[in-house]
């Protein structure tokens, strides 16, 4: 499910992204594989080409996508399906494009899971106005970013300060921002794919100038 119903008896369950390796510490191929992602991006390659085999070569690229996939099962089936044209280290430096390059999937799943952008999209499209438009102008933000920092960047034309905390919070059960928990306050961040994504809709607004010169003050 995309949000919790809210209703009595509700379990809301999270479900996070497969496990993959740190980016900074890529161990080698023998645990590699037993990482999740790896396994799904082999599995899925092998039904391109049942030659196809985890080795030493391929590991490094495999690694880097899955990692910069942030794990999402759906975006990882789409990368092993280019397989058919593209090898492991062309995927890999097709990345930046992603919304582009991730475009092959299935004939029988349903339209939104075809391609990586189709499936943001269709969350994307059922947020209110004003989520929409807090969404778009978090995308100022490279990494992690606080509450005070939203509210002061993100505020007016439409979004007052006190209506950010409300937004951010649909956000977060939307699955489009995730909420973590430090040792003086909760910091909220985004996947990557879900931060290239805020981007494209920011660079193209009218307000991306002014949201910008009011993060660098």
């Amino acid at each position: 499910s995309r949000e919790a119903l809210d209703v009595m008896g509700e379990f809301a369950w999270r479900v996070p992204s497969l496990a993959f390796p740190d980016v900074n510490h890529i161990p080698d191929v023998e645990r590699l594989s037993q990482y999740e992602a790896i396994k799904l991006f082999v599995e899925r390659a092998e039904l391109v080409d049942p030659k196809f085999k985890l080795n030493e070569n391929n590991a490094p690229s495999i690694a880097q996508i899955c990692i910069r996939l942030d794990g999402i099962p759906l975006a990882i089936e789409l990368a092993a399906a280019r397989l058919k044209t593209l090898s492991v280290e062309q995927i890999h430096a097709r990345l930046d494009d992603r919304f582009n390059l991730l475009t092959n999937g299935g004939r029988v799943a349903l339209p939104r899971h075809q391609t990586l952008r189709a499936t943001i999209d269709w969350s994307y499209n059922l947020l209110s106005e004003d989520e929409k438009t807090l969404f778009r102008r978090l995308a100022v933000f490279t990494g992690g970013f606080g509450l005070e920092g939203a509210e002061s960047v993100c505020m007016g034309d439409g979004i007052r300060k006190e209506d950010v905390l409300d937004l951010l919070t649909g956000l977060v059960h939307k699955s489009l921002i995730n909420a973590e928990e430090s040792s003086e306050e909760v910091r909220y961040r985004r996947l990557e794919t879900i931060r290239q994504y805020g981007k494209e809709k920011f660079i193209v607004t009218d307000e991306a100038e002014k949201i910008r010169e009011r993060h660098l003050h």
